[in-house]
């Protein structure tokens, strides 16, 4: 996205409270044991396409390149889950996975939680593993150019638990917690590629 607000810098006290915070959304307090998919690797069911980013599915994966900034949107509302994504990323892309967005006539980190997905962001306080706006910079550094990764997010109420290959990377404990859509970027050049969403429902 654009210019971003001032980033969150929280002190080592503050980090362990949020991390002690997530122990509420652990694996055993999933609802549903069987993920939904929300990509069934073959086809864009479910999904929309909302701006003039390129959208495309191949070798079980879904791909945005080109040049055109835009957005694939999920069809429904999610509210409380545990969300996991694999995407493979070049060094120029700009891109991201956005959850609980709550304006479909604006995609906008002022209404989403966008988990970034740009290792080389100009600012680096936004780079992979941040969420834009509300945890900045993210509190581990992850390469993640060139080679497949995995994003995990845990969402419960008002808490936020992020994790890119494993490691966790923002949490935020004071999260909007109105149900919303979901939406994957493609901004500006070069390729994003997605695969494996699954969500488990709290």
């Amino acid at each position: 996205m654009g210019e971003l607000s001032t980033a969150s810098t929280l002190s080592p006290g503050a980090i362990a409270f949020r991390l002690a915070a997530v122990g509420l959304l652990c694996a055993s307090q999933l609802a549903h044991a069987d993920p939904i998919a929300l990509f069934d690797g073959h086809s864009l069911d479910g999904w929309r396409n909302d701006g003039a980013a390129h959208w495309s599915v191949a070798d079980n994966a879904i791909v945005g390149s080109g040049s055109g900034d835009g957005f694939l949107v999920s069809e429904k509302d999610y509210g409380d889950f545990h969300l996991r994504a694999e995407f493979w990323v070049d060094a120029i892309t700009n891109s991201g996975l956005f959850i609980r967005c709550r304006d479909r006539a604006r995609i906008h980190p002022e209404t989403c939680y966008e988990l970034n997905i740009y290792d080389d962001h100009p600012q680096q306080e936004a780079r992979t593993g941040a969420v834009v706006m509300h945890m900045m910079p993210p509190m581990a550094k992850v390469e993640t150019v060139g080679h497949w990764n995995t994003y995990e997010v845990r969402v419960r109420g008002a808490v936020i638990e992020v994790k890119v290959n494993g490691v966790t990377t923002a949490v935020l404990d004071d999260a909007d917690p109105t149900a919303g859509f979901i939406a994957l970027q493609h901004w500006e050049d070069g390729t994003v590629k997605f695969r494996k969403l699954e969500l488990n429902t709290f």
